[in-house]
């Protein structure tokens, strides 16, 4: 049976289950309160009954100290008459009201009916015994008739109520044996009900749901399956494209120290033709008579130093073309430009652009790859200065500068007074193969671009054509602690 068909067939069930206990509720409301309200009536109407016998008693006991007691006792045995009359009166209409005989058995209505003389009767003679004293009647032989009946009937009276005081015991435990019997009807039939309950409707649907759960269980079990088998993939994926844009990267770093090989011969040769020099001048002292050891001293400490001059240059440029990344640092924002700058100092020399440098005092440093940042400043740099190549820009000039950016950012802007980007080609400098330069590959902004978004930070361009045109490189400052999410490229 399918799941759908075990719902379908657990909800009949259960709908039959809530007929069921209606019905019980209905047949307590029919059955057993009606005779629950009449019994909260039977004791009071007993006890009526019961007060009824000793009331009589009275009266009889009253009027008869009223007839033959001594003169001096009359005026109290004619209050105390006329009261046990009224309450006598009271009661016996109590127990003759229509809604008494309604709740009645025939049995009962006929004990009461056959009461009823002996009761008017008995009233009737000791309302005119008590009459007639009041009005104070000289009439001793009709007083005497009345007392007689009042004592005659006062017995059969007796005997009668206490038949019907039995009576109406009887039809009280009568009814307390049908509550009885019908509660314990209705109790087994509400423990049959929640047994079927149970075993027709609980016990299938707790099936129905275990089975559904061991589903879930499996559906999320290969659920999460899939999951990690995504996440494998899509971190295999990450790390290729982390490997291809680092080698995109590469690549660009590469052609950029192409383009600058003539500004970087130029540079080498400075300190090495100085070297030569120096080397030159050591010799032909030392091959004097008398050698000036101290201008040897000063030669070889000038030529030492543009050894390192060179070796330094080398090395930046090792390193601003090494395959390998290196790892997070926190880096000197004035130190990322200088170091840019002092890669391409030779080539602004050479095409004579004019240029200012505008460092913010005080920034904080920022966490990251500092080649990648080095790298994303050459690049701008060498846009700038192939755009005042190709327009002929006359008094070139750039501005190299850094700002602080909001509360945790830190901006580089590379600006220039070229030819500009034109508008429609604004929103297009930053994809990829995209270049105004007929040989350019349409890489370099598009890396910068990425190699921002790595390190959470953007690269933006706002151009007024043939007036200025700003590059804006902005990253998050490094944490106090320097530690950041590493969201950077890898190779």
């Amino acid at each position: 049976m399918t799941t759908e068909r075990r719902g379908d067939a657990l909800d009949r069930r259960y709908r039959l289950a809530l007929a069921i206990a209606a019905a019980t509720l209905l047949a307590d409301q029919i059955l057993v309160q009606p005779d629950l309200a009449r019994l909260a009536t039977d004791a009071p109407l007993i006890n009526v009954a019961g007060r009824q016998r000793m009331l009589s008693q009275r009266l009889a006991k009253a009027s008869l100290l009223l007839e033959r007691g001594p003169d001096t006792a009359r005026p109290a045995a004619l209050d105390e008459a006329r009261g046990a009359l009224r309450l006598w009166e009271d009661a016996q209409r109590r127990l003759s009201d229509d809604a008494t005989a309604a709740r009645s058995g025939a049995e009962v209505a006929a004990a009461r009916e056959a009461l009823r003389p002996h009761f008017e009767a008995v009233r009737d003679a000791a309302r005119d015994l008590i009459a007639s004293h009041e009005a104070g009647e000289d009439d001793p032989d009709r007083r005497r008739a009345d007392l007689d009946v009042v004592l005659g009937r006062e017995p059969e009276y007796l005997r009668r109520m206490d038949a019907l005081v039995g009576l109406y015991e009887s039809e009280a435990r009568g009814r307390i044996e049908t509550v009885r019997r019908v509660g314990w009807a209705l109790a087994g039939l509400t423990l049959a009900t929640l047994f079927a309950i149970g075993r027709l409707i609980l016990r299938p649907a707790v099936d129905v749901i275990r089975r559904q759960v061991d589903d879930l269980g499996r559906a999320r079990d290969d659920l999460e399956g899939r999951v990690r088998e995504r996440t494998r993939e899509l971190e295999e994926a990450g790390r290729r494209h982390r490997a291809l844009l680092e080698q995109f990267a590469h690549v660009g770093r590469t052609n950029a120290i192409g383009e600058m090989a003539s500004s970087l011969a130029h540079e080498l040769n400075q300190p090495l033709g100085a070297i030569a020099n120096y080397a030159e001048g050591c010799l032909i002292a030392l091959d004097g008579a008398e050698p000036d050891l101290d201008e040897v001293r000063d030669a070889l400490r000038r030529l030492r130093s543009s050894t390192m001059r060179a070796g330094r240059i080398i090395e930046q440029v090792r390193d601003y073309v090494a395959r390998h990344p290196r790892p997070p640092e926190a880096v000197d924002p004035g130190r990322v430009v200088a170091d840019a700058l002092e890669i391409l100092g030779g080539d602004l020399t050479r095409r004579g652009v004019a240029l200012r440098v505008d460092l913010a005092p005080d920034l904080p440093r920022v966490w990251g790859d500092p080649v990648q940042f080095q790298q994303v400043l050459v690049n701008l740099i060498q846009n700038s200065l192939q755009a005042f190549s190709r327009a002929q820009t006359p008094s070139p000039t750039l501005v190299v500068s850094t700002r602080r950016c909001g509360r945790d950012d830190v901006e580089f802007a590379v600006s220039d007074n070229g030819p500009g980007i034109h508008a429609d080609d604004l929103g297009r400098v930053f994809d990829a193969y995209f270049s105004t330069r007929a040989d350019g590959m349409g890489m370099g902004l598009a890396i910068g671009r990425t190699i921002a978004a790595a390190h959470q930070g953007l690269l933006a361009a706002e151009s007024e054509p043939g007036i200025r045109t700003t590059f804006r490189f902005q990253v998050p400052a490094a944490r106090p602690d320097h530690e950041r999410t590493d969201g950077l490229h890898r190779g």
